[in-house]
C-alpha cells in the first residue's frame, strides 16, 4: 500500500508555535503572580540592582556589603555616595538614617560608646552639637506641630493669629487653648485645682525675663532653664505652665494634680514636655510644670514610648 504524503503548511505551523509559546508564557506569568513571585524583582531590575552593587564595590564595599546597601537606601541615595563609610551598612539600617548626617554620624561612632540607633537620634535631633548653634529660623511658624528649642527660632515679631483666654490673665493658641480649657475643667472635678500660670509670651517678654535670670544667675545657669528669647515655647502659643498654688517648682512634683496629669494629660494632646531623664535632649532642668500642646495622638505615643519631642519629629515626622 503507498503512503499518502502528508502537505506541510510551514506558515501555519509557525503560526501554532507562536500560539504554543504565548500561551506557555502566560501561564508561566499567571503561576508567578498568583503563587506570590509578583514582587520579584524582574530581569530589568536585577540588571540595575547589580549596576549599582557593581558601583558600591567600586569604591571598597563588599559584594554582600553593597547588596545589603542597595536594599536599605534607594537609588538616588546609592548613587550620590561617592566613597567608603566605615559604618553604612549599620546606619542605613536605621529607620530615620539620613545620608547627608553620614559624616557627622561616622564622627559620632568613633568618639563615643552609643549604639547605632543613639547616635542617629542625637545627630538627628542635633545634640551632637553644642546648644545654640547652627540656628535654624523657624519658616512655618504656625505650624501646630512646630519645634521651638535651642537650635530653632521664631522670629521676633512672631505673635499666634488665634489665641483665646485660657483663665488667670492667659492665653493660647484656639486649639491648645480649649483642651486646656476642658483639662482644667475635668481636673477639677476630679476634685483637684489646677491653674493657667504662664502661657503665651511675646518676644520682648521673654527677653525680659531672660535678661533678668542672666543679671542675677549668670548666663551659663540660666541657659539651663530659662529660653532665650526667640527659643522660648511660651511663644508659640502652645505651651502653658500649670500651678496648684501659683508658684512654679520642682515640688509639684509630688502632688496630686501632677499625679492626675500624668495619667491624663496625654488624653487632652499635652505632653510633659521637659522631663527629669532627658535633660540631655531638651537641654532644660526638668520642669514638672510646663506642657506642650501637640495633640492626642502624638501625646499618646510620645507618653507611651517614653520620648521628648524631639524624638517623635524625629521618628514619626521624618525630619527634625
Amino acid at each position: 500500500m503507498k503512503r499518502k504524503k502528508v502537505k506541510i503548511n510551514f506558515g501555519n505551523l509557525i503560526l501554532l508555535l507562536i500560539v504554543i509559546g504565548l500561551l506557555g508564557y502566560s501561564t508561566y506569568y499567571l503561576y508567578n503572580y498568583f503563587s506570590g513571585d509578583k514582587d520579584k524583582p524582574n530581569e530589568v531590575d536585577t540588571k540595575y540592582e547589580n549596576k549599582l552593587v557593581k558601583k558600591l564595590k567600586s569604591l571598597g564595599y563588599t559584594e554582600s556589603e553593597a547588596e545589603k546597601i542597595t536594599v536599605n537606601l534607594n537609588e538616588e541615595i546609592v548613587n550620590n555616595i561617592d566613597k567608603k563609610y566605615d559604618n553604612l551598612v549599620e546606619l542605613s539600617e536605621v529607620k530615620y538614617f539620613h545620608i547627608e548626617n553620614i559624616d557627622r554620624y561616622e564622627e559620632l561612632i568613633k568618639n563615643s560608646e552609643y549604639d547605632i540607633n543613639e547616635v542617629v537620634m542625637r545627630v538627628n535631633t542635633r545634640i551632637d552639637k553644642d546648644f545654640y548653634t547652627n540656628i535654624t529660623n523657624v519658616q512655618d511658624q504656625d505650624d501646630p506641630f512646630v519645634i521651638v528649642n535651642k537650635y530653632y527660632a521664631l522670629s521676633k515679631d512672631y505673635v499666634p493669629s488665634d489665641l483665646i483666654n485660657v483663665g488667670n490673665g492667659q492665653r493660647m493658641k484656639k486649639e491648645a487653648g480649649e483642651a486646656l480649657i476642658k483639662m482644667l475643667d475635668d481636673i477639677k472635678n476630679a476634685g483637684l485645682y489646677l491653674q493657667a500660670q504662664s502661657g503665651y509670651r511675646s518676644y520682648d517678654l521673654q527677653s525680659s525675663l531672660y535678661n533678668d535670670y542672666v543679671s542675677r544667675d549668670g548666663k551659663e545657669q540660666a541657659d539651663t532653664y530659662s529660653a532665650r528669647p526667640g527659643h522660648s515655647e511660651h511663644q508659640t502659643g502652645l505651651a502653658i505652665d500649670v500651678s496648684k498654688d501659683g508658684t512654679l517648682s520642682k515640688a509639684f512634683e509630688n502632688t496630686d494634680q501632677f499625679k492626675w496629669l500624668k495619667e491624663n494629660a496625654h488624653k487632652y494632646g499635652f505632653i510633659l514636655r521637659y522631663p527629669s531623664d532627658k535633660i540631655y535632649m531638651t537641654g532644660y532642668d526638668y520642669e514638672p510644670w510646663h506642657y506642650r500642646y501637640v495633640g492626642i495622638e502624638a501625646a499618646t505615643l510620645i507618653k507611651n514610648e517614653g520620648i521628648t519631642y524631639e524624638e517623635y519629629m524625629v521618628k514619626y515626622k521624618g525630619s527634625y
